[in-house]
């Protein structure tokens, strides 16, 4: 996902949520104190996300077997279980599309995997904690939309989701998204675009001792939109287990963190890998056109470039439980939503 053809400028929305009671589709009260061990949407509640996406309707909303390529097949309804009543609902489609890549001139950068276009509801859950029933997504070409909303086009903000990976390493090397919303224009005279992305990706600086894919966020500041570069090592994906992924951003610190936690492993530590960069600049999606994606990424507007093209960067894989919030949660915020899906209470 080469750095020339991403841009973005800025605009930002604050979001103040009241206190209100969250109910979700399951009958969850997110207000109410849990017992333990505690329900995953109920800790999450407790945080008010802005819209919540659990991912876990049935197989009646899967849309069928994309037959053209680059052409999306439309299902059934990936519903927001999270929205205060206040700010309206943010319910997506889950949508399947074959893709390839192009053949361009100029080349397009060929870093996005083929895919047939599935997409499998009521998929093995990914929630760890005993008691819990859960079911995930499963897509690999498949993808949720979210059409565009100014409440989801937020300065300062957290995404978080449960992913397991379903490629093995000899298809590393490629981007796959787990989340966008982004807007990317790369015309020479006037190269614009707004949001971001949550890849996993080819590392940057590869070990030939630890190979594999990496994961990272893009964010975009005006006239570009660009890996952030961390502090520290990226973290590397773990194809063999679930993950906690997190990006929070503050619009007026400038910091940005990732947080992941891979179930089974240092789930009993005080604090997470960080992804920590304190000037990162970002302007959110400004164009009421532009939708939010899950699973799949909307490539930049290429002057001259032959269509159809209208996605690429498609997850392989599981996704679940993916949210967006107004503020950037703080690191124990992060880590109590990793421990209540990934780290089952003891009796």
């Amino acid at each position: 996902m080469s750095e020339w053809y991403f841009v973005l400028a800025p605009v930002a929305v604050l979001v103040v949520l009241s206190l209100v009671r969250f109910v979700g589709c399951g009958g969850e009260d997110f207000t109410s104190p849990p017992d333990f061990p505690r329900n995953y949407a109920q800790v999450v509640g407790l945080d008010f996300p802005v819209a919540y996406w659990r991912l876990q309707e049935q197989k009646a909303e899967e849309p069928s077997a994309p037959s053209v390529t680059n052409l999306p097949v439309v299902g059934g309804t990936a519903v927001d279980v999270g929205t205060a009543p206040s700010l309206g609902s943010f319910d997506g489609t889950y949508k399947a599309i074959k893709t390839e890549p192009p053949t361009m001139n100029p080349p397009f950068p060929l870093d996005t995997p083929w895919s047939p276009g599935g997409l499998l509801l009521e998929r093995p859950g990914l929630l760890e904690l005993p008691g819990q029933q859960s079911t995930s997504l499963y897509v690999d070409g498949g993808y949720v939309e979210v059409p565009y909303a100014t409440v989801l086009a937020l300065g300062t903000f957290s995404v978080e989701a449960l992913v397991r990976p379903g490629w093995d390493p000899s298809e590393s090397g490629l981007y796959r998204s787990v989340i966008t919303f982004c807007s990317v224009d790369i015309t020479p005279e006037a190269p614009e675009g707004f949001g971001f992305g949550l890849f996993a990706g080819p590392d940057p600086n590869p070990d030939p001792n630890n190979p594999g894919d990496v994961w990272q966020i893009w964010l975009g500041n005006g006239p570009t939109f660009t890996r952030q570069e961390p502090n520290e090592p990226f973290v590397k994906v773990n194809l063999d287990l679930t993950s906690y992924l997190c990006i929070t951003y503050d619009k007026d610190t400038k910091v940005l963190n990732m947080y992941v936690y891979v179930s089974g492993i240092g789930m009993s530590s005080n604090s997470f890998p960080l992804y920590p960069s304190d000037n990162s600049t970002y302007s959110p999606v400004s164009d009421p056109t532009q939708s939010l994606l899950i699973g799949m990424h909307r490539p930049p507007v290429v002057p001259g470039g032959p269509g159809p093209f209208p996605l690429y960067h498609p997850f392989k894989g599981h996704i679940q439980e993916v949210a967006i919030y107004g503020a950037a949660l703080a690191p124990e915020g992060a880590k109590g939503h990793a421990e209540a899906a990934l780290m089952p209470y003891g009796p």
